[in-house]
């Protein structure tokens, strides 16, 4: 167990959508780096209306492993609401997120951990991601849009370490993959202290990518819009005291 750790409790919160083949392996990794790191540990898995073998993989880790912890949403419902309800079970001190496709090493948050003393939400930037063109138009496509719409631009790429009052009192609420962009920027526009760190990211160990699905796309883009009307509306509301 490490001794210099700033991170003693922790709850890492894992979306999964037909991802049988990649999760053993991932989910292995999980709990190594919890056993050796974090003495209150947790690995919440939520299945997110998986087709394949997803839902009852993670119910037979979660009977065999005390640490972890199995849900289930009834449909497909998107990255984003799939990490909302494994932050609504969350029982850590601090949550995080990893993909359950293995393309974050969880000893990267180590890295996290060293400025947590002075954060209440760590964001990270890739050191060396390289993505395809298609993908690179989309991301840089959707963060400046994200801005101009929005008013805010997050600096993050990224898995991120937040402390669970804090994630709690954000109301972050998108869906989708906006989600890990409407943390950042209500916990900048809410004044708490950010922190970012750059980490590695790796090829999937099996599967295929979701993220850059049609409808994915479409999804993230619409909530976009709503996410700047919820956002206005909250700005008028601490302005008027909640009056109509």
């Amino acid at each position: 167990m490490s001794a210099s750790s700033n991170v003693r409790s922790l709850t890492i919160v894992m979306a999964a959508f037909n991802e049988e083949d990649a999760l053993p392996a991932c989910v292995a990794r999980n709990l190594a780096f919890l056993a050796e790191h974090v003495p209150e540990g947790e690995l919440v898995i939520v299945d997110d209306g998986s087709k394949d073998g997803t839902g009852a993989l993670i119910d037979a880790l979660a009977a065999r492993e005390s640490r972890v912890r199995a849900f289930h949403l009834e449909k497909n419902s998107g990255m984003g609401a799939a990490l909302l309800r494994g932050f609504a079970e969350a029982r850590g001190e601090w949550v995080t997120i990893m993909p359950a496709d293995g393309q974050i090493d969880p000893y990267d948050l180590l890295g996290f951990f060293e400025v947590a003393d002075r954060a209440d939400l760590v964001t990270s930037l890739y050191r060396n991601r390289q993505y395809p063109l298609g993908r690179k138009v989309l991301s840089l496509g959707l963060r400046g849009l994200t801005a101009t719409i929005v008013g805010t631009r997050a600096r993050t790429e990224g898995i991120y370490l937040v402390r669970r009052a804090v994630l709690e009192k954000l109301g972050a609420s998108s869906h989708s993959f906006l989600l890990n962009l409407e943390i950042p920027i209500r916990a900048k526009r809410g004044g708490y202290r950010v922190e970012t760190v750059f980490m590695n990211v790796h090829e999937r160990t099996a599967g295929v990518s979701k993220a850059t699905s049609a409808r994915r796309v479409l999804q993230t883009f619409e909530e976009l819009f709503r996410l700047r009307l919820r956002m206005e509306r909250e700005r008028l509301d601490r302005l008027f005291g909640g009056r109509p």
